[in-house]
């Protein structure tokens, strides 16, 4: 997932698109994690979500893109 974060970064950098963070999430479909790449620094959420806690799985998708759109 770090690969695919930088390589994100890298694309839009080459792109001229100044993106200061992107947001990934890893997924088994019962289990999530998530990460945010900020510069150089990668911010891993620890704690492993599960599917039985939709409610909180959505509420970090939707805190991810409220960011976005600021």
């Amino acid at each position: 997932m770090t690969v695919l974060s930088i390589a994100a970064r890298i694309f839009n950098e080459r792109e001229g698109e100044n993106i200061p963070a992107i947001y990934g999430t890893v997924t088994t479909g019962t289990t999530w994690k998530f990460l945010k790449l900020e510069g150089e620094v990668i911010n891993i959420d620890l704690p492993e979500y599960y599917l039985n806690n939709v409610n909180k799985i959505l509420g970090i998708l939707a805190s991810g893109l409220n960011e976005v759109e600021k």
